[in-house]
């Protein structure tokens, strides 16, 4: 069975956007916060309509540590990236369109940033600082949008609700808007369940109505609580939709090591982002502790800030490399061809899908 897709996406922009697609993200979460931003800011920050309570929002105004990782790789990131309305809402990242950026833009609705749950690429699960955010705070960053920059708006959470309404509510956020921009649909747990059972069947009841969206949205970790239960159920999805003649491309949220974008892509998902890249490094097809990667290079008289840095240009580069072999094996369909771990990638294949 051979669930691997490509689509080409025309953007209303006219640019052609074509999966498998490696985004790189970039958050506030799990992020120091170094400086409160000074009258006169390095940086273009966006500017609210209504003035927010300090007492209710600490980090407000206070300038992330991505916003310096977003700075270090500007000249390298020139495909995606993806990054948070909130943190663009509360001046924790510049404004992406007023400062350097890539072609394509993925706007997250903020549900990260606010929510109480970690990717699995997390090193330290920090206390989570929400500021305010509420559905029309998103509303005023699409608003402010131009349609000169070519971007996919995704849908704002809400979790719990069946799947037929968080449909419903996200063709109405996204009804206040000119189609200038690609809509994506990020489907959350109709209840905290980790076996993806009831969400998937009220996917199922609703497949049809999904054919309004450009691009269909799951979290990794809100797939299963292992990795063949996710691949089974990106799997089902998949030809769910198939079945239905929805051609809108999967999307998993949360996922982007050279391993799993593996074994979700053959599984039949097509578009992958996460926050891996930041943490550690991309090297013979997986993921090491960064400073142990210096000590195998032998580059153990580097700064730690010097090595951080080396090591965001490589990892991009290798999620470059990593695509264009994506797309090699979706012409040849060859494990053999995978330049690292086609062995195991093949075993794991037979194990779930055979």
């Amino acid at each position: 069975m051979n669930l691997v897709r490509r689509s080409a996406l025309k953007h209303p922009s006219g640019l052609e956007i074509k999966t498998p697609l490696l985004i790189p993200s970039f958050s506030s979460k799990g992020c120091v916060f170094p400086k409160q931003m000074s009258e006169k800011p390095e940086y273009t920050f966006f500017q609210t309509k209504t003035k927010l309570s300090e007492k209710n929002n600490p980090t407000s105004g206070k300038c992330s540590e991505a916003t310096k990782l977003i700075n270090n790789v500007s000249e390298t990131l020139t495909d995606t990236m993806l990054v948070s309305a909130y943190d663009i809402f509360h001046k924790h990242i510049p404004i992406p369109y007023e400062n350097a950026t890539p072609e394509l833009i993925f706007l997250d609705s903020g549900g990260y940033e606010v929510g109480d749950t970690f990717d699995y690429s997390t090193i330290i699960r920090s206390t989570v600082i929400a500021n305010e955010w509420e559905e029309r705070h998103y509303v005023e960053i699409l608003e402010a949008w131009p349609d000169y920059v070519p971007a996919v708006f995704i849908s704002f959470d809400h979790q719990g609700e069946p799947v037929k309404k968080q449909i419903e509510l996200a063709k109405q956020l996204f009804a206040k808007f000119k189609r200038e921009q690609l809509y994506e649909i990020l489907i959350k747990p109709v209840r905290d369940e980790i076996t993806f059972n009831e969400t998937y069947k009220s996917i199922c009841d609703s497949i049809t109505e999904l054919e309004y969206f450009d691009i269909i949205g799951v979290a990794e970790k809100e797939l299963g609580n292992s990795i063949s239960m996710i691949m089974h159920n990106i799997a089902n999805i998949r030809l769910a939709l198939d079945a239905a003649k929805i051609n809108a491309p999967l999307h998993i949220f949360g996922s982007l090591d050279p391993l799993t974008s593996w074994l979700y892509y053959i599984s039949g998902a097509e578009l992958f982002d996460g926050l891996t890249w930041q943490r550690y490094v991309y090297s013979n097809g997986q993921s090491f502790y960064y400073r142990e990667h210096g000590i195998i290079s032998r580059e153990i008289e580097k700064k730690e800030d010097q090595i951080k840095a080396d090591i965001l240009e490589h990892n991009l580069h290798y999620l470059r490399d990593l695509q264009l072999e994506m797309v090699d094996y979706s012409v040849n369909i060859n494990f053999d061809n995978i330049k690292y771990n086609g062995e195991i990638i093949k075993d794991i294949y037979n194990k779930v899908f055979e």
